[in-house]
């Protein structure tokens, strides 16, 4: 029996979670906490023994778990009463070699082994996951400006660098491109970093649509700065645009 189970704070962000009611909640944060919880995540429990903890009848107990059997979130064996939570890894995985000696030895224990195929398949992760997965590592294959580019352009690297860069990979080559071309000339509208928007504000905003006012002594036609290469290729792109829709009209 351990002292305690640790919860991820991911947990309370899970889209899953989220819909759930407050009381499915409390009763999903219980079967992954209760005394008879196991680092397997699998373990016996009674319904009389969860009425006794939560205060629920058995009706309620009986409603709640089939809520979750439906849900594809848990497993229980009438028949043994030993019940598999299926997030369990998600929530309370440990890379730590006493915690692998001790799941083994908890699933040597275990009387229902469906369970454990359930837990433990070959195929640890969802079908959504893998797409997921996919569908991030195809991003990174067709990113045509790196992060690391805009980053370091922008020159402020305020928010939690992972989740800007993760807005970034969502963008489209387009989007992206025009972010690049528009970052030179809001630094010149905007030469204070401190007045200027957050790198997750920008990009959620996709500020660069927005309406640039620069000061006619910081012009850049006054100034002689040279436009960059990002500023080149998408005045090229809107030329082309414009020719097409020209040449369509007459």
């Amino acid at each position: 029996m351990a002292i305690f189970r640790k919860i991820h704070v991911s947990f309370w962000k899970d889209e899953f979670i989220e819909s759930l009611t407050p009381e499915q909640k409390y009763f999903y944060l219980y079967l992954m906490t209760n005394d008879r919880t196991r680092q397997c995540g699998i373990y016996e429990i009674t319904f009389r023994q969860i009425c006794y903890d939560t205060g629920y009848n058995e009706e309620t107990v009986k409603k709640l778990i089939e809520y979750f059997i439906i849900c594809d979130k848990i497993r229980y064996s009438f028949n043994t009463k030993e019940i598999a939570l299926k997030n369990w890894g998600k929530y309370n995985d440990s890379t730590s070699p006493k915690v692998k000696v001790c799941v083994d030895k908890e699933l040597s224990l275990v009387k229902d082994r469906l369970l454990i195929e359930y837990l433990y398949s070959t195929d640890t992760h969802s079908q959504e996951e893998q797409e997921e997965e996919q569908e991030e590592e195809q991003e990174e294959d067709n990113l045509n400006i790196p992060f690391d580019d805009f980053w370091n352009l922008y020159d402020k690297k305020r928010g939690l660098r992972g989740k800007v860069e993760a807005k970034w990979l969502k963008l489209t080559n387009f989007e992206r491109e025009q972010a690049m071309a528009y970052i030179p000339k809001y630094k010149e509208s905007q030469p204070d970093k401190t007045f200027r928007k957050d790198p997750t504000t920008f990009i959620n905003n996709k500020a660069w649509n927005d309406e640039l006012i620069i000061p006619f002594s910081k012009n850049p036609s006054n100034s002689g700065r040279q436009k960059t290469p990002y500023e080149i290729e998408i005045e090229q792109k809107r030329q082309e645009a414009l020719k097409r829709s020209q040449s369509s009209v007459n």
